[in-house]
């Protein structure tokens, strides 16, 4: 029998084990696909760093890249504020239904809200009807004429800008509501009351600069620092949304599909090259920044929340209900109107266009054709991918989350950031990277594994563990290691000592962090999009993208594409709905 110094040197050495496991994982393909692009053109990486700008088009991509993610999280910013502000600020009845509609868009998939708001701003959209045609590019003025939004605005394709920038916000404004309104929450009334007796708090300006900046300033600039670098890789929105601009992560993915050839198309091995290193810089760059904050953040909110608690303003004002009612809106009209387009057939007579309702495109995309595989198997292929995905990445999740812990616990806390920045850095990577990763990394070496069914899955573990780890680390923090040593007094085995000082503790965090694993795993697009555009094994969100891309001419074309995407939606819903029942019981696991 092994005395209890061994086991637990064994059981550190597993984790350390685990840790190793995954920044391998992540960052060796990274470096073999480097290599290889490397030989391919004949560039070091410091020259394909130096001559980034005098590639075609990355100039152009890394323009447009920084300028989308900026206005982005400035809008998120002033459509988010106002909601974690007055949720924060006042009582609400059903306040959890109210977090929770507002937090749907977050795990949402990318391909999701890219048909979600192609139906916002397609024929015969609510914004068409009131005479705003962003596809168009055009205005209706109430006179009847019509103008141009580029003579407007003076940008080329602004209504495209408009779409996508909106999307991001969309998609991004759980993160300042999340970071913020907890914040805001735990304010006490009396602060705001005595502040204004003072001079520092005379005027609103006076109260905003040395009140509210550095009470709520580290919440937005954290939260901001993450809807950056979300926006800053996006693809799926990217594409659909802005067909005639390209970001880097774009433009990477367009180009990959034939990087890392000998003696072929050299030149978008060069950009893939030069783009993925200078991305890697900005986006390391960003995740440091946005771990300091973090960390700032929390350290304010702890101090806050063992100061007081939260106290209560009253019910919120007309206004304030109209924000929140708003944000609501805005969150669920894209996803019932990507519905409602799946069941919405055109039809032309004479010219003139017309619509009815039918279950014909869900008939039609269910049982496939020759161009695309049934609807029946995309989900059956996502499923799979899904539930292998679910058992290594809570296993690997868990396992780090704990060394992190075990590290803090022990005062290794330099160790433990690193650790912590390890199960991060998938998020600083980005999806299309690490799709890239993996085929010019290891595919193109080893041409043999494109056979191999669960190719996906490495992509897909490695980008859903950090949600994992961020999920189950507060859990396994709030740990009381006296019911263990009470487990053991009892006589237990080991096993039932973990179910019952472990697992009984964290099985709260564990079904959240299941359904948002799962979740994840169904929509991701980037990197599937780079490793199984076409075949048998196709996931939801790619037969979306496929169907997506066929001509026009067969009407139901276009709601097969938003019935496989609401059938998507639909099941990450119901995730979503059982993540958001068991975060109700107090246990930890609010990501």
């Amino acid at each position: 029998m092994l005395n209890a110094d061994k086991k637990q040197t064994i059981v550190n050495g597993l984790q350390w084990f685990v840790v190793g496991s995954f920044f391998l994982a992540l960052f060796v393909p990274l470096f073999y696909s480097v290599i290889r692009l490397q030989s391919v053109t004949g560039m070091s990486s410091l020259s394909a760093i130096s001559n980034f700008f005098d590639i075609v088009g990355t100039r152009e991509a890394l323009k447009f890249t920084l300028l989308q993610a900026t206005f982005s999280v400035i809008v998120t910013l002033i459509i988010g504020v106002p909601l974690a502000w007055y949720l924060g600020r006042y009582e609400w009845k059903r306040i959890r239904i109210i977090r929770a509609l507002l937090s749907v868009p977050f795990v949402m998939p990318a391909i999701v809200a890219a048909m979600g708001f192609i139906a916002l701003i397609g024929d015969s959209s609510p914004l068409n009807l009131i005479g705003i045609d962003l596809r168009g590019q055009t205005i209706s003025l109430l006179n009847g004429k019509t103008i141009s939004m580029s003579q407007l605005t003076g940008f080329e394709n602004p209504g495209h800008f408009i779409a996508l920038i909106m999307a991001h916000a969309w998609f991004n404004i759980s993160l300042i509501i999340r970071f913020v309104e907890p914040t805001l929450s735990t304010m006490d009334p009396k602060w705001e009351e005595q502040i204004r007796l003072l001079p520092s708090g005379s005027t609103f300006l006076k109260r905003v600069r040395n009140l509210w900046i550095p009470f709520i300033g580290p919440a937005i600039a954290c939260s901001s620092a993450l809807c950056f670098i979300f926006s800053f890789t996006s693809f799926a929105l990217v594409k659909w949304l802005t067909p005639n601009e390209s970001t880097l992560e774009s433009l990477m993915a367009e180009s990959g599909g034939t990087a890392g050839i000998y003696n072929y198309r050299v030149d978008t091995s060069e950009i893939v090259l030069s783009i993925c290193l200078i991305q890697l810089i900005i986006l390391f760059s960003a995740l440091l920044l946005t771990s300091h904050l973090q960390k700032k953040h929390s350290i304010r909110h702890a101090i806050i929340s063992e100061l007081s608690a939260r106290k209560s303003r009253g019910k919120a004002g007309l206004f304030g209900k109209l924000v929140v009612l708003l944000g609501i809106i805005f969150t669920i009209i894209p996803l019932v109107l990507a519905l409602i387009s799946s069941f919405r057939i055109r039809s032309i007579n004479d010219g003139n266009a017309s619509f009815n309702y039918s279950f014909d495109a869900w008939r039609e995309v269910w049982l496939g054709d020759n161009s695309t595989i049934a609807l029946s198997e995309a989900l059956v292929n996502s499923i799979i991918y899904a539930v292998v995905t679910l058992v290594i990445s809570i296993i690997i999740g868990w396992t780090i989350a704990s060394c992190i812990n075990r590290l803090e616990t022990d005062g290794k806390n330099r160790a433990a950031k690193i650790v912590d920045f390890i199960s991060l850095s998938p998020l600083a990577v980005s999806a299309v990277m690490i799709g890239l990763g993996i085929l010019i990394g290891v595919l193109r070496w080893v041409p043999e594994l494109f056979n191999w069914f669960f190719i996906p899955v490495i992509p897909h573990v490695l980008l859903t563990t950090p949600f994992v780890v961020r999920v189950m680390l507060p859990a396994i923090r709030s740990l009381d290691k006296s019911f263990e040593q009470q487990a053991k007094l009892l006589g237990l085995s080991p096993l039932n000592v973990w179910i019952h000082s472990r697992l009984s503790f964290l099985r709260g965090p564990l079904v959240v962090a299941s359904s948002l694993t799962i979740a994840f795993s169904l929509g991701e697009f980037g990197a599937t999009w780079i490793l199984v555009r076409s075949g048998s094994w196709d996931t939801l969100s790619i037969l979306t993208d496929q169907l997506m891309n066929q001509p026009k001419f067969n009407p139901l074309i276009y709601p097969m594409a938003m019935a496989s995407a609401s059938l998507l939606m639909i099941l990450t819903f119901i995730l979503f709905l059982i993540a958001e029942r068991v975060r109700t019981e107090g246990q930890g696991s609010g990501f």
